[in-house]
């Protein structure tokens, strides 16, 4: 049973601690002074917005740094509405954000608030707001997050070049699928045998190296994690197809929500530390697939010397224990940081690596994550990360309680099919 902390670890992002003024003393102190100093006046108050927001020599004027400001805090109610959105309405009202709070979105008056709000809870949500809006800033501005798209570009004409110039034909198939007894595999099937299949259509590619055995490849998606995600479905449906969409679409230009998730949940302060910024994903046929896939790649992009942080959960379960804690019973993938040698378009700079995280399914390893009932889907992964990861973080028990989070995250742990009665075939 997974039970969440009643104190979470505030090491990494202490302004999400609702005790952060109290005991952090000395930056409390300095906020204050800084408060004090831009309340003098428009121009102390830009001169402060200009040393936070621009480079030494850039200023700006005081209309265009509130604008600055004011969209990075209307990203954060956009932000914590979206992550709300994983529970079931009853969860969520009591977790909505102060409406004054929700209101503000001016650096100062925030400032005033965390200070002087008439509750705890004001206070608190007025500095969680400000952390998070520091947080969007600086995955705004790490080069590594601003030549994502440049990246993805690159690694997917490499692909193209090495790779999918070998693909001889691509056709539509319809897969069904439903849980075998079990409770774990996946009984698949070309056609409905069952009206309580689900199904799943995919654009199959045959790809055929020389002297290899041809692969067939399902699906492949390579995606800027600002951008888009790799699948979107709602659960329970009796039919998906793999599309990709743009996520965070509430959010300004700076989609970062699924970055600033990662880092709080990682305890990462950097977003340079998150690997995944660009991911691609592929699904194959079966486990001998998995691995010509991998050879491969490691053909294409200098051998296993250039993959870090290999986890194989297809063949060794054991593996399990390497992955994202949340990551469901029967989760099967292979996955690595696979670091991609590039060269700048300008000459004088050196050529240098970035990371892309691959990751390789069977047919029936994707089409866990992705039934409505299976303990590794995607969905209930993510609804596992917000309840363990960013519920202790967003929303402390200690300002909010915690009325219904405990009760959803103890139901994802139950069994999601009837236990096999004694004497009955499994598997059969």
């Amino acid at each position: 049973m997974n039970v969440l902390p009643a104190v979470p670890d505030y090491s990494a992002h202490p302004m999400l601690d609702p005790k952060f003024m109290e005991t952090d003393r000395i930056t409390a102190r300095a906020l204050l002074r800084h408060v004090r100093r831009m309340q003098e006046g428009p121009e102390a108050y830009n001169e402060a917005l200009n040393v936070l927001l621009n480079p030494l020599g850039r200023p700006l004027p005081l209309i265009d740094n509130l604008e600055a400001i004011r969209r990075y805090l209307v990203d954060v109610n956009a932000y914590l509405r979206e992550v709300l959105g994983l529970l079931p309405a009853p969860a969520r009202k009591p977790l909505a954000m102060d409406p004054e709070v929700a209101a503000g979105n001016d650096l100062l008056g925030l400032l005033e608030m965390a200070f002087r709000g008439e509750s705890p809870r004001v206070r608190f949500e007025a500095q969680r707001k400000l952390y998070l809006a520091k947080l969007f800033f600086d995955i705004d501005h790490d080069p590594g997050v601003q030549m994502g798209a440049i990246h993805q570009k690159y690694f997917e004409e490499v692909l193209d070049q090495k790779l999918w110039s070998r693909a001889s034909r691509v056709k539509p198939m319809n897969l069904y699928f439903e849980l075998d007894p079990d409770g774990m595999r996946m009984k698949i099937s070309a056609r409905r045998i069952d009206p309580g299949q689900e199904r799943w259509t995919f654009h199959l590619t045959r790809v055929r190296r020389p002297g290899r055995r041809p692969m067939h490849v399902y699906h492949y998606a390579c995606r800027f994690k600002r951008e888009v995600a790799p699948f979107r479905y709602e659960e329970g449906d009796t039919a998906y197809h793999v599309t990709e969409k743009r996520i965070w679409d509430t959010l300004h230009e700076r989609r970062s929500g699924s970055i600033l998730s990662k880092m709080i949940r990682k305890g990462e302060v950097h977003p340079r530390k998150i690997q995944d910024i660009i991911g691609a994903m592929f699904i194959v046929k079966d486990l001998r697939e998995v691995e010509d896939l991998q050879d491969a790649l490691f053909d294409i992009f200098g051998g296993p010397l250039r993959w870090k942080d290999r986890v194989n959960t297809i063949r060794h379960p054991e593996d399990r224990s390497r992955l994202n804690r949340q990551s469901g019973v029967g989760y099967e993938v292979l996955k690595s940081d696979v670091d991609v040698l590039y060269a700048p378009p300008d000459p004088g700079r050196k050529p240098y690596i970035f990371s892309v995280e691959v990751q390789i399914y069977t047919v029936e390893g994707f089409l866990r994550t992705v039934h409505s009932r299976h303990y590794a889907s995607h969905h209930r992964l993510k609804l596992r990360q917000f309840l363990e990861g960013l519920v202790p973080c967003l929303f402390p028990s200690s300002v909010y309680g915690q009325p219904l989070t405990q009760e959803l995250l103890d139901e994802l742990d139950l069994p999601r099919v009837p236990p096999v009665e004694a004497g009955s075939e499994v598997g059969a």
